[in-house]
């Protein structure tokens, strides 16, 4: 049987609102400065948008020490939207407040739900309509976010986890981790009864976008991408400290491909996505990089990660990352065909062999290093051409799933042969 996620209160309030067609959650932890203007402009997307809709907020919270759940509860919203706050239950993370969204929407039979970034500072009430629309008009089962980010933010999604997810899946979504979706009730079924939640801590914290977006696929809903616009939220400088991030992600990712390698494996090529909307270009907000220490941290790999390399990658691979981690600020370079091939040992190595903690660790700094290589670049380029230049990585590693084909089919021998015996 499964556990009742939701506090007394809140299972009694869920049964007093009874209904409603569309829910928008909002996962926040310490967000003061930004929950107020987030929940008005989704109060005003969903009056005017969808006024003859029941529609419910929900503040799905980490145990703030701030003001976040009163501020939430103190902003007003048009007449007719419920609001609901709540601290979730289980393990401290974004996964976990995604559940008790879900769990909510799930019992009050929504068609629809929006889950929001609650430190996004760049939300409009268009986000609401671009969002529910290709679901409410057009059958969708899944929106993910498309929108414009400086060349600095998101690293993490543009040197892996979007190039890993076209390969893999032949899909081109560009945000697979964004954080703002849109889902239908269906979907929401589908992730709230997965078995997972009671095991699985990555997908509870920050493994959960890519683990929704990754199901979402893999179990046939269609998707779709929304323009946004501009993404502006609290950016983070990729040199900064992203291992809890970067691990749950990557070894959330990992993780599925072999869950689903019987569907990855067929995929040949990629395709398009639909993308809703129309795309302008806007100002943003520049994201600093501190490169030396980019630098520096993939040099430190090497001190400190060498048997793991010299374990993980092949043996041509490691030889080059171990030139690589020679070359001096001004000549620096870290080959994009040279990084998929280290992401493809990688998921071969995570799947297949030992310490998967130490191995996830182990890829950061080769992380930025391949980072810096981008950040270099990009240098002299704007944000239009700097992704053109992560859209050529992506293709660069969809180019060489073979590689991946067969590390992974050498690996599978290899186990098949240790299990006889």
């Amino acid at each position: 049987m499964k556990p009742d996620i939701l506090h007394e209160e809140i299972g009694l309030k869920v049964k007093e609102i009874d209904r409603a067609d569309i829910i928008v959650g909002i996962p926040s932890y310490n967000n003061e400065k930004t929950i107020e203007n987030v929940v008005r402009t989704v109060g005003k997307g969903l009056s005017t948008y969808y006024p003859n809709l029941k529609a419910v907020i929900v503040d799905s919270d980490g145990g703030s020490k701030d003001k976040t759940c009163e501020i939430f509860l103190k902003t007003p919203v048009p007449d007719g939207i419920e609001k609901i706050v709540t601290q979730y239950k289980g393990v401290p993370g974004k996964g976990s407040a995604f559940r008790t969204i879900f769990e909510i929407g799930e019992r009050l039979g929504i068609k629809m739900c929006l889950v929001l970034d609650a430190d996004s500072r760049s939300i409009t009430p268009e986000w609401i309509k671009a969002l529910a629309n290709p679901i409410y008009l057009h059958n969708y089962g899944v929106v993910t976010p498309y929108y414009l980010r400086d060349k600095h933010d998101a690293t993490i999604t543009n040197s892996l986890v979007y190039p890993l997810t076209q390969a893999l899946y032949g899909l081109r979504i560009r945000q697979p981790i964004g954080g703002d979706f849109g889902l239908t009730g269906g979907l929401i079924t589908v992730l709230n009864h997965q078995r997972l939640w009671e095991y699985d801590t990555d997908v509870a914290r920050f493994g959960i976008d890519i683990w929704l977006t990754t199901t979402a696929i893999t179990e046939g809903f269609r998707v779709c991408q929304a323009s946004l616009g501009a993404k502006v939220h609290d950016a983070k400088d990729p040199g900064s400290d992203l291992s809890p991030m970067f691990k749950q992600v990557v070894g959330t990712l990992f993780s599925l491909m072999k869950k689903y390698k019987v569907r990855w494996k067929l995929v040949k090529a990629s395709k398009e996505v639909r993308i809703m909307g129309k795309f302008h270009f806007v100002e943003l907000e520049e994201v600093k990089v501190a490169l030396p220490e980019l630098i520096a941290k993939f040099k430190q790999g090497k001190t400190q990660y060498r048997k793991v390399w010299k374990n993980i990658l092949s043996n041509k691979n490691y030889r080059d990352v171990i030139k690589l981690a020679y070359l001096g600020v001004e000549d620096f370079n870290f080959p994009a065909d040279l990084w998929a091939k280290i992401v493809y040992d990688y998921a071969v190595g995570y799947c297949f062999d030992g310490d998967k903690d130490e191995i996830l660790m182990s890829l950061i700094p080769l992380y930025y290093g391949r980072t810096a290589a981008f950040v270099i670049e990009s240098r002299a380029v704007s944000e239009e051409l700097a992704d053109a230049v992560v859209e050529g990585v992506a293709g660069i590693f969809e180019r060489m799933k073979p590689y991946l084909l067969r590390k992974w089919s050498k690996a599978e021998r290899q186990a098949d042969k240790e299990r006889l015996g």
